[in-house]
């Protein structure tokens, strides 16, 4: 942790003349990646063919990437686009919600699955474990951005935020709580369990629940941390109020009747 405690990043790797390559493009690209072998291996252990998952695949980044969008700019940082609608569409600058990239690939595997006749909580099973791990890595991306940090701490592993990123408030502290770092770690450990848990013989959407309720609550815990601004809705942090949202969902299809299945062919 002492590398976090005294390294200043940039959001920058380096520039090709008017080109910039991003840390955060770079770990949301290896994210990406690396979901991508998890869940075509859960895929093909369920029988399904190689192609059919590809297409899936354009499916859930188109509707992540819209959704990401959206819900960040109209939930999260409405107080700041209202004001520059412009920025709306510069998406290389930033501003993409994890939750608006789960309601949006939930919304293209819903629209997915009736155009392929699949079943939706099995197929949401399928791709958990690697929705976890995606998001653990892309947290990463925070980092370089300087954002995503917490209150001032003394702690050792606390990291240095530059002057420019520091609410105004704490424009006197250097060391911040690496939020990132903690919910980064929490999903990490998340994605190992769902993975270990995969072939249980639950019922369908049992693993995307486990998933909703338990990132739910590390979101829920790390916002009391959090000092980034955001959005109030019915006086609370837009934050939180997703937070309650995901687990109440992910209670309700914990509680869903379906019937058990580990081995019903996808294909």
């Amino acid at each position: 942790m002492n590398f976090l405690n005294t390294y200043l990043p940039s959001p920058i790797i380096f520039n090709w003349g008017p080109v910039a390559l991003h840390w955060y493009g770079l770990l949301l690209s290896v994210g990406v990646l690396l979901g991508y072998g998890v869940s075509k291996r859960l895929w093909r252990e369920r029988g399904g063919l190689a192609d059919k998952f590809d297409s899936l695949l354009l499916w859930l980044l188109l509707g992540g990437l819209i959704g990401a969008r959206l819900i960040d700019v109209f939930i999260f940082e409405w107080w700041y686009f209202k004001d520059n609608l412009f920025e709306i569409w510069k998406i290389w600058q930033g501003g993409l919600a994890f939750h608006g990239s789960l309601l949006g690939g939930a919304v293209a595997l819903w629209l997915w699955c009736k155009h392929n006749k699949h079943t939706w909580l099995e197929l949401a099973d399928i791709l958990t474990p690697a929705l976890a791990l995606g998001q653990a890595i892309g947290r990463w991306g925070n980092y370089f951005n300087q954002e995503l940090f917490g209150l001032p701490t003394t702690m050792p592993w606390g990291i240095p935020i530059a002057s420019s990123y520091r609410p105004v408030t704490y424009s006197t502290f250097t060391y911040f709580h690496p939020v990132f770092l903690y919910e980064s770690l929490g999903l990490l450990i998340l994605a190992l369990v769902l993975w270990k848990l995969r072939k249980h013989n639950w019922p369908k959407g049992r693993l995307f629940a486990i998933y909703l309720v338990t990132s739910g609550v590390l979101r829920l815990v790390l916002e009391f941390l959090r000092i980034d601004d955001q959005s109030q809705i019915l006086g609370l942090r837009a934050g939180l109020l997703v937070s309650f949202i995901v687990i109440a969902i992910g209670l309700i299809i914990w509680r869903w009747p379906a019937k058990k299945t580990t081995i019903t062919r996808v294909s």
